[in-house]
Parts: structure tokens; C-alpha cells; sequence
């Protein structure tokens, strides 16, 4: 079928490392068969001429959406209505778009498949005050035919506002056709966390917990994998806390590259204060890897005691005996294993299918109404 997705989240050549999950999705439907065209409304900058390119094989528009400027509303409108004339699904991804996507298909009314991944869905005082008082647009979810999300924890919040049985789970897509390499000798214990650099991901507790694992005696190093408004911050609280020798930053770097560190790890390890799916830490189980964090979204879908150690605590010394723990749990694992906990559930093979029968069963509906009218 022919998809047109539309996105507020989407990568480009400056941000190759962004919202990578939304790609893997539209990757997903093209091995599935389907005719995918993705709009990205790009949401507060100024208005910009309109740009067509295709990144990484999606054929991509991008639209400026200037929030100050009721023309550009219009603007966006008009080119999501272009889209949807050569469409045969809408999917939106991610709450915004549903948003955005209103206006232009109340005239096309095409079958509509919504995939969300925002924490702010599940928790909207995970955000900020602003969106808590706003959350009641929630409600827009009622207009997608099917909403699919990526964990069982989101699927059940967006059923209090979508249609009765519209909601799916369709996981994020993690895929790893490389072999899971061997554990790295030891010591020293080899940690890793990949995420943005601020305060929801909670990197500054990342540290203190490796200051207190150096305090109980365990050779440690942590690598941290990502940028943000914490960057230049962090080296200074490494200091302060005495392990400036046993944390590397790597600021943004490839996909390529978060894989090579995730291999060069023994446990993935960021305490994070609220995910959904937790893209990656399933990349790091799909790598043989396993996690150590504390349960803050739902991901225990795939997180078992056979790929990872959960904890309900963010306290300094909870975290650090889940890490001992972790490290005694699976110091003679074999890492194959440890990645088939995922690796099958998680490909692009698998999800793309299950996106189809979405695809089938939504259009199958729509011509139903159709017929009866």
C-alpha cells in the first residue's frame, strides 16, 4: 500500500542520530512491501522553503511549521493534503502529528494508523507544566482508526482516549545482524548508557552511582553516549566526585558507533526517571549485553531476569547493587543468548508484518463503511 508518513521527529544530515526509531519504522514498511513518502514538520523554527530528498531511501518533504505564523498552519496543511491525495494509509508517528494531520485528512478521511513513542502520552508531568495543563488533547487519538504503541503500559493509557479496541502494541524495531561479540575481559567492569544528556535521563545519578560502585571497590569505567545541555557540566560533577579517570563523554557519534560501544561493554546502564520502550537498552540486550536500570516505563515487556536486572529505586546504593547484581548474574552468560531474548521479536521482518495486518484490517474496515453508506 501506499504510506504516507507523518512525522514531527525525523533525522536529517546534521542529526543523523535522532529519533531513530522513526526510521527503522518506515524501513520496517518498505521490506513489508509497502510505498512509503514521509512528511517532516518541522515544528518552531521560522518558515522555510519547503525541501523534498531522499534520507537513507525514504523520500522525504520537510515543511517549516512557524508556530507564530498562522499562513504556515495553512502552509503545512496544503502539503499534508498533497500527500494524502497519493496515499492509501495516513500513519502518523508520535502524538504531534495526529495533531497536525487533523486538519488535511477531515477532507480525505483515509483509513489512519497512529504509532506512538512520546513518554509524554503515558506521563505528561514528564514534560513540563505546560503540557500537563494541555493533556486533554489526548483525546485527538479517537481520530486514527487503529493507534498502536510501542509497549503494553502506553497501549493501556492510550485506550482511555482512543476508539474502543483501536489500540495495538507494535514494539519499536531493534535490529542487529551481527554476531553478538564475546564479553570484553574484565577488570574493569565495563559500563555503558546511551541518551541525551539531560536531566530526565539522569546522568548526574549515572555518576554518583559509579562514584559509589569505586567506593565499594569495584574497578569501574562508564561510557556515556550522547550530548545534551549536560555536556559540559558532567566532567566538571566527575570531578567533584572523584572518577574523572573512569568516565569517557563521546558526545553524538553514528549508529555504527553506539553499537561498537555497546560490544565494548559488559552492562548497559542509565538511570533514567521515565521511557516507553527504551530503544536502548533493547539495543544493548540485541547486542548481548545485558541492563541494570531501574523500571521507569514499559519495557519490562522484553526486560526479563534472563537480559537484565530491573530495580523500582533511584537510590545511589539500590542502583549500584543492581550492577553488582547484574555482573554476578551474568558473568559466564553467553551473550548469543542473552541478544535471541530480542533479536527475533524485534526485527524489521516482524514488525513490518505486524504493521500490515494493521494496513489490511484498517483499509478492509474502511471499505466497509464505504459499502454501507
Amino acid at each position: 500500500m501506499r504510506s504516507l508518513v507523518v512525522t514531527a521527529w525525523f533525522p536529517d544530515a546534521e542529526t543523523p542520530s535522532r529519533t531513530p526509531f522513526i526510521v527503522e519504522h518506515c524501513w520496517a514498511l518498505q521490506e513489508a512491501g509497502h510505498d512509503v513518502a514521509a512528511v517532516h514538520v518541522n515544528i518552531g523554527c521560522r518558515s522555510r522553503t519547503t525541501e523534498q530528498e531522499v534520507y537513507q531511501g525514504i523520500p522525504v518533504t520537510r515543511v517549516w511549521l512557524d508556530v507564530m505564523d498562522p499562513r504556515s498552519y495553512a502552509h503545512v496543511t496544503r502539503v499534508l493534503s498533497a500527500g494524502l491525495r497519493g496515499a492509501d494509509v495516513l500513519h502518523t508517528m508520535a502524538f504531534s502529528a495526529v495533531l497536525l494531520s487533523a486538519p488535511a485528512w477531515a477532507v480525505r478521511r483515509l483509513p489512519w494508523v497512529h504509532t506512538e513513542h512520546w513518554n509524554g502520552v503515558v506521563n505528561p508531568a514528564s514534560v513540563n507544566p505546560l503540557w500537563q495543563r494541555l493533556a486533554w488533547l489526548r483525546h485527538a487519538l479517537r481520530l486514527p482508526h487503529v493507534v498502536t504503541g510501542v509497549t503494553a503500559e502506553l497501549c493501556t493509557e492510550m485506550a482511555r482516549f482512543s476508539r474502543p479496541g483501536a489500540t495495538h502494541v507494535v514494539p519499536c524495531v531493534v535490529e542487529n545482524p551481527h554476531p553478538a561479540a564475546e564479553f570484553p575481559a574484565s577488570p574493569p567492569l565495563r559500563l555503558v548508557g546511551v541518551g541525551a544528556l539531560i536531566d530526565r535521563k539522569r546522568p548526574v545519578l549515572a555518576l554518583e552511582t559509579v562514584a559509589e560502585l569505586v567506593r565499594r571497590g569495584v574497578d569501574v569505567h562508564y561510557t556515556l553516549v550522547g550530548k545534551g545541555p549536560l555536556m559540559e557540566s558532567l566532567p566538571q560533577t566527575a570531578r567533584e566526585l572523584g572518577i574523572e579517570d573512569r568516565v569517557e563523554l563521546t558526545g553524538a557519534v553514528s549508529p555504527a558507533e553506539i553499537a561498537q560501544r555497546l560490544s565494548d561493554a559488559h552492562i548497559f546502564f542509565l538511570p533514567s526517571a521515565q521511557e516507553n520502550f527504551f530503544t536502548a537498552v533493547a539495543e544493548a540486550i540485541a547486542a548481548g549485553r545485558p541492563a541494570a536500570v531501574p523500571l521507569s516505563g514499559g519495557f519490562d515487556d522484553y526486560c526479563t531476569p534472563e537480559n537484565s536486572v530491573l530495580t523500582h529505586s533511584w537510590d545511589v546504593p539500590v542502583l549500584a547493587d543492581a550492577i553488582e547484581t547484574a555482573r554476578d548474574r551474568f558473568r559466564e552468560a553467553d551473550p548469543a543468548a542473552i541478544a535471541a531474548t530480542v533479536r527475533s521479536r524485534f526485527s524489521r521482518a516482524e514488525i513490518g508484518a505486524q504493521f500490515s495486518r494493521l494496513y489490511r484490517a484498517v483499509t478492509r474496515d474502511a471499505s466497509g463503511r464505504h459499502a454501507s453508506r
